[in-house]
């Protein structure tokens, strides 16, 4: 990947912002976020001809690799969609495609600098009391984008979906996957796959923007524990919201290692929370597919992780953590799901 300097930003927004003067770019640096995607950091100030502007900037860059199948158009036009609709997200500013100025396509969003986004820090001691109101707000905004009806968004740029065909679309998706980045056998996960095709779930009750990887970690909190924004919209397609509320109870992100889904609430007050914000019901055993689905997504994601590591194509040491350790897990929670621990 090209560098990213401070002075290549600089002259890229001179082109591409002709009304702007004496651009000036400070505190340019990577942040230790996530496995798909490269995440800076840095302060932006301008003159025009409504005075002098000061921001603050989040850079996303695609590498030449990723453990997802998605890119900066995806992502950048996901927020733009729900952007208004009740659930909370940073505002989008810029959309560059073209790799030749940075090494890979960028996005520039507004940062909501000064929260919290740790999952493990929710695990401590000291965040115990706040987390019941963090539950509540991380459950709701998540049934409230349940609730959107898609006609009221702009998703021409997803690809389409049915209640009837979703639960398949998906499957067949990850499943691909799966054998795209084949790094060995994987018995559980193909059993888990075969049982799934005899058992489909019922239609969805109605399609919805999902967002794909609705979990801790992927949230902005302030110190009381308020919700500010949700983030990584990448993975954001048409489908059942079911998928996203099994994403959220799924056993690899209980990252306190008890009962608590998503390290937050356990798994009956998050399904309730769910239900009241979304005006859904819960059918159990849609819910138990969508579960298992979401253990072949996650599978597909870190044997992804696995296959950039090893062609070298991406070194990010996310990478090696993720086929390491969590390929194993990911092994046990199917197990759980089919009543064979």
């Amino acid at each position: 990947m090209k560098p990213l300097t401070e002075e290549a930003l600089i002259t890229y927004l001179a082109q591409r912002m002709p009304d702007w003067r004496d651009i000036r770019i400070e505190g340019l640096h990577r942040l230790p976020l996530g496995a798909s995607r490269e995440t800076f950091r840095f302060d932006l100030s301008y003159s025009d001809a409504n005075g002098r502007h000061e921001d603050r900037l989040i850079l996303r860059r695609d590498p030449p690799a990723s453990n997802v199948d998605s890119d900066r158009r995806h992502e950048y036009e996901s927020y733009r969609a729900i952007h208004g609709h009740g659930v909370p997200v940073p505002r989008m500013i810029l959309l560059e495609e073209d790799p030749e100025h940075f090494g890979g396509a960028i996005s520039l969003a507004e940062d909501l600098r000064g929260y919290h986004n740790s999952e493990y820090q929710l695990q401590e001691a000291a965040w115990r009391d706040r987390l019941p109101r963090i539950a509540q707000q991380f459950w709701t905004s998540m049934g409230t984008l349940a609730a959107v009806p898609v006609d009221a968004l702009d998703l021409s740029f997803m690809k389409p979906a049915t209640p009837e065909g979703t639960a398949m679309q998906e499957l067949d998706f990850w499943e691909a996957t799966l054998d795209k980045n084949d790094v060995g056998a994987e018995p559980i996960t193909r059993a888990a796959i075969r049982w799934m095709r005899r058992n489909p779930p019922p239609p969805a009750q109605k399609l919805a923007m999902v967002h794909g990887d609705f979990r801790a970690g992927n949230f902005l909190y302030d110190d009381e524990g308020h919700l500010i924004a949700v983030l990584d919209w990448e993975m954001a397609h048409q489908g059942d919201p079911l998928e996203d509320l099994a994403w959220s109870l799924a056993r690899v992100f209980s990252f306190g290692k008890d009962e608590r889904r998503s390290g937050i609430a356990l798994r009956e007050e998050a399904i309730a929370i769910w239900q009241a914000a979304s005006g859904l019901e819960v059918d159990p055993a849609a819910l138990h597919w969508w579960e298992l689905l979401n253990c072949i997504k996650g599978q597909g994601i870190w044997n992804s992780c696995a296959h950039v590591w090893s062609e070298g194509t991406n070194r990010d040491v996310i990478h090696a953590y993720a086929a390491w350790w969590l390929r194993n897990a990911q092994d046990r929670a199917i197990l759980e799901l089919m009543g064979k621990l």
